[in-house]
């Protein structure tokens, strides 16, 4: 009879550390009814009966994993292949900075035909 004892308690210890542990790395997103401290406290106060109501009531589902989706081949700009791009690439700001070069000549240009 005490071995019997001995085993619940064990397993009862075990619960709750199982569960106290659970509660604290859960995150915020997934706490629900209570604070997330409030639910610690409960588990370690209320050894059994609070892992239970941990399990039943404080703990929300897990929302659907992310499932990958399918990539068709007009998605997959390797396989739609093309002209390998020839010479630099021109960026946004390079083609901001020939603009401003060529408004500075032109209006020195100006200032020049005017004299």
């Amino acid at each position: 009879m005490v071995r019997l004892w001995l085993i619940v308690v064990v397993a009862a210890v075990a619960f709750t550390v199982w569960m106290a542990v659970d509660c604290a790395t859960m995150p915020r997103q997934r706490v629900r009814s209570l604070n997330r401290g409030v639910w610690v406290l409960l588990v370690i106060v209320l050894p059994v009966l609070g892992g239970v109501l941990w399990l039943l009531l404080g703990r929300a589902p897990a929302g659907p994993a992310p499932t990958p989706r399918y990539r068709g081949p007009e998605d997959d700009p390797d396989f739609l292949g093309g002209p390998p791009a020839t010479g630099p690439s021109r960026t946004d700001k390079d083609q901001d900075d020939a603009t401003l070069r060529d408004l500075e000549q032109q209006f020195h240009d100006r200032d020049d035909d005017e004299r």
